[in-house]
């Protein structure tokens, strides 16, 4: 399977533009259920099915932004026995559809 990783132009204000990986959502919520990806990492982003399906995204795709976490996503997939290649690149055409987003304690490390 493909991990595509990629600086999102999501910025227009002068802000760093932040790295980002998505990858199929049926292939990660495989390794990382929904509910946790909201938990651990703070967040998601769901992209749409793209027009174009391939055989690395075949519908929806999941991520997450930001270094630190692009960072953990990819070691948690490798240590739950995913294997993959990161390409460079945002990979078939998607838009966005969504994102979730919580309070991460610094406590924890875990949202609130």
């Amino acid at each position: 399977m493909v991990v595509f990783q990629f600086r999102a132009g999501w910025f227009t204000d002068g802000r760093s533009q932040p790295w980002v990986v998505k990858a199929s959502r049926l292939w990660v919520e495989q390794f990382i259920p929904e509910a946790e990806l909201r938990q651990e990492f703070g967040g998601h982003v769901n992209w749409r099915a793209p027009a174009e399906p391939t055989a690395d995204m075949p519908g929806e795709a999941v991520g997450v932004w930001g270094e630190r976490l692009v960072s953990r996503f990819k070691r948690v997939l490798r240590e739950r026995g995913a294997v993959f290649e990161v390409v460079q690149g945002e990979g078939p055409r998607q838009h966005l559809l969504s994102m979730a987003m919580c309070r991460m304690s610094r406590r924890t490390n875990r949202c609130t």
